[in-house]
């Protein structure tokens, strides 16, 4: 029987470091090759909360489906720190883990997604 999206959150969570917006800035201020990325449509980043600036906008259907070689160059490093981050959460936690399932081994999500984001006093672009 296949998960609920509740349950495949769980899992996703259970196996994937979470961090601050504010922690996620301090990464990728520290580190220039830090990737944020955001697994929403571009409809759902527009509509609501916006988009990290700098941030790389890659589908969670990509991040699960398509083959490696069809991902965008910037995921061509294993190593380089990836932070996920969608509306609130359970999407970034969903795309982290599909990256660390693919071998990705320094990867995180932003717990409260954009939406902590903006709470944290940083902006967002649409």
């Amino acid at each position: 029987m296949e998960k609920s999206f509740s349950e495949r959150v769980a899992e996703a969570k259970a196996n994937v470091s979470s961090v601050s917006a504010v922690e996620a800035k301090k990464f990728r201020d520290s580190d220039p090759k830090c990737l944020i990325i955001d697994p929403r449509d571009a409809s759902d980043i527009y509509s609501t909360t916006g988009m990290i600036p700098g941030a790389l906008r890659v589908s969670l259907k990509q991040l699960n489906d398509e083959a490696d070689t069809d991902l965008p160059l910037a995921l061509a490093s294993r190593s380089r720190t990836i932070i996920t981050a969608c509306q609130a959460g359970p999407m970034g936690a969903l795309a982290a883990y599909a990256l660390k399932q693919r071998g990705f081994n320094n990867v995180r999500y932003i717990d409260g997604g954009t939406q902590g984001w903006l709470d944290a006093g940083y902006t967002t672009m649409r």
